[in-house]
């Protein structure tokens, strides 16, 4: 989590990035949400990514691309979040605060 604070996502809300899943093409995915969950003990936020329908990565850590902020490595995953519209990844940092 040392090297992502939330606000270096809350800009590129609604922008694409892409995912390059072991094994398959590149991916591309929509940031849809940045959420705080910290509390008074715990830095903590979560990104919401919407993906294509068609086939779906498994939770691994994914090397992705975004043009502003280059290229990084994110443990990411698919989420259920009730809508069928989309196939929906969520990637969670958290560390104790300082």
């Amino acid at each position: 989590m040392a090297d992502f604070r939330r606000e270096d996502f809350e800009p590129h809300i609604a922008t694409v990035f892409e995912v390059a899943p072991v094994g398959m093409d590149r991916v591309p995915v929509e940031l849809v949400e940045v959420k705080d969950n910290g509390s008074a003990a715990l830095e903590s936020f979560s990104l919401l990514f919407r993906g294509r329908t068609g086939p779906v990565f498994r939770h691994d850590t994914h090397r992705m691309w975004h043009p502003a902020l280059g290229e990084m490595e994110l443990f990411l995953g698919p989420v259920h979040i009730g809508r069928t519209d989309a196939i929906y990844y969520q990637a969670i940092f958290s560390a104790p605060k300082r």
